[in-house]
């Protein structure tokens, strides 16, 4: 069984880590799909849009979305943020 260090039990570990996490490969999945427009495109549409490609787009955004979503509710919830009244 392995032993984990006491940093991964931290609330601000458990509550924001996943979505940085998630925002990083949100950003991964766009700069591939922007990588491959830019080398297959003739500079201002792309004539075929593969289905891995539109797939790439749609899951990036919405990674990226939802990691800042998550994180801003792991800083409500540890405390570091609070919601004017």
């Amino acid at each position: 069984m392995p032993v984990w260090p006491t940093e991964s039990l931290m609330p601000f570990v458990r509550s924001v880590f996943l979505g940085y996490a998630l925002c990083l490969l949100g950003g991964v999945l766009l700069l591939a799909a922007a990588s491959y427009w830019s080398v297959k495109s003739d500079g201002v549409r792309l004539r075929v849009k593969p289905g891995w490609w539109r797939a790439a787009v749609a899951l990036g955004f919405l990674s990226f979305i939802l990691g800042i979503v998550w994180q801003l509710g792991g800083y409500v919830q540890i405390g570091a943020v609070t919601w004017p009244r």
